[in-house]
């Protein structure tokens, strides 16, 4: 009997032996005189049984068939759903078309707990100065990347770059990488702006690749140095596309894709876990086929203003050319140019417009080709021929060949100090002892100083 049901027998009780009125006994219990009478008339036929309430023990009408709570514990067991959660376990299962019934997340929870399959976590309370989201979709992109053993045991450790849009959570862009460099992030830029257009700001992190702010080398105090941006070729094209980089200065600040990324860790490993992918190439597929349009229709909420912030990329911006590595070069008297150990010449048909002490811009694109431009044309370059390497090497004197080094002299001890010598005081030396001991322990000991009266020639 529970706590409430003991206590209307001790009130039963009472009015059966006469210490309180039953009056008195439905006002303790808090029931009507009608329902009183009707409780005592129970309890005098069939005892105590009769305060326990008649559902108790009886299974419920809505309850799921057991043959249903036998199939998702033994899927639950199973080493391939061995760490998946209650809410992505249930997801699966109601994918699974062998599954007698359909369960609910919070059902499913109850199930695991009670077969110790599942522990009940306590969220901590936290401090959260909660920033509202844009309001259109393209005017917040935030991007970012994680390293994570996203195969497992199966695959290579690799990075997850992402691209999340702040109003909507949408996942417009995801893809792995081997690591997290610049080369890779320019490429996904480029595939970004070429997909969906110019959104109004990019938010990133302060990783070499998107820019630093540092304080220049001098003798003033680091807290008093003013702080400077390093330039980066994503933010100088970015620039150029007038798309602006928003840098945060911490993992908060960016707090969105930091927690969207916890969940990718928890649910894309284990989808990556059943869909059997162990690669590289086989994961980006999967990213694009399933796993983003999973997330957006999962995870995706409504903009407060239902417009595309995104512009369009003009016909004539080459993408490859603004997120292009660049030297600058000076053209020579005889119309050459040096770069990475070579003379590259500038033919006479292409020279139009050039003079010596012109710049020429060296552009390395992200496919590995170098391009030659002058302000914006391009030039077809060629390498200068060996025969002017060889005239050249026949002109410098040749480097005479490096001589084995000279032995090391040998060194000689200081002749012992003589009797009236400074360093002397009443016959001792005035030196230190472990000087002395190595002293005389050279042959050059033996011999008096020229101040001694001895080597002097005196008798």
């Amino acid at each position: 009997m529970s706590q409430r049901e003991r206590d209307r027998l001790a009130v039963l009780r009472e009015v059966d032996d006469g210490l309180i009125s039953a009056k008195h006994g439905a006002d303790k219990l808090r029931l009507s005189a009608r329902q009183f009478r009707r409780l005592r008339r129970a309890w005098e036929v069939r005892g105590d049984a009769a305060l326990v309430h008649g559902l108790r023990g009886r299974r419920s009408n809505r309850a799921k068939p057991a043959e249903l709570h036998g199939w998702a514990l033994d899927r639950a067991r199973d080493p391939l759903f061995h760490d998946f959660g209650p809410t992505l376990l249930a997801e699966h299962l109601s994918r699974d078309a062998t599954a007698p019934g359909t369960v609910q997340a919070a059902t499913l929870r109850l199930w695991l707990i009670a077969d110790g399959l599942w522990k009940p976590k306590r969220k901590r309370a936290r401090h959260r100065k909660a920033r509202p989201r844009r309001a259109a979709f393209g005017e917040l992109i935030q991007w970012d990347s994680s390293e994570h053993a996203w195969f497992e045991d199966r695959g290579p450790y690799c990075t997850l770059i992402q691209m999340h849009d702040d109003a909507t959570n949408r996942l417009l862009m995801a893809r792995f990488i081997p690591r997290d460099d610049g080369v890779s992030n320019r490429q996904i830029a480029i595939d970004y702006l070429r997909r969906w257009g110019r959104p109004v700001a990019f938010y990133t992190d302060k990783a070499s690749h998107f820019g630093q702010w540092t304080r220049p080398v001098s003798a003033i105090p680091l807290q008093e140095r003013e702080i400077q941006r390093t330039e980066s070729i994503i933010r100088r094209a970015l620039d150029a596309l007038d798309v602006a980089l928003i840098q945060a200065h911490s993992p908060q600040a960016k707090g969105r894709i930091e927690r969207d990324f916890g969940t990718s860790q928890d649910r894309l490993v284990k989808e990556l876990r059943v869909a059997g992918v162990c690669g590289i190439e086989e994961a980006n597929r999967f990213l694009e086929e399933v796993y983003i349009a999973y997330w957006n229709e999962r995870f995706a909420v409504e903009p407060t203003e239902p417009r595309d912030a995104h512009r369009r990329l003009s016909k004539r911006v080459d993408l490859e050319r603004l997120f292009a590595e660049t030297w600058t070069r000076t053209v020579a008297r005889d119309f050459t140019i040096r770069f990475k150990s070579r003379r590259l010449q500038v033919s006479k048909s292409q020279a139009r417009g050039i003079r010596p002490g012109h710049k020429l811009t060296v552009e390395r694109r992200l496919d590995g080709s170098l391009r030659y431009r002058f302000n914006n044309r391009y030039l077809e370059l060629e390498a200068v021929t060996a025969v002017s390497t060889e005239r050249a090497s026949q002109r410098r004197p040749a480097k005479p060949a490096a001589s084995p080094p000279a032995a090391p002299k040998p060194r000689h001890a200081p002749p012992r100090p003589g009797p009236d010598h400074p360093w002397r005081k009443n016959g001792k030396l005035l030196a230190k002892p472990a000087l002395i001991a190595r002293l005389r322990s050279t042959p050059a000991a033996s011999r008096l100083a020229p101040s001694s009266p001895s080597a002097a020639g005196e008798p």
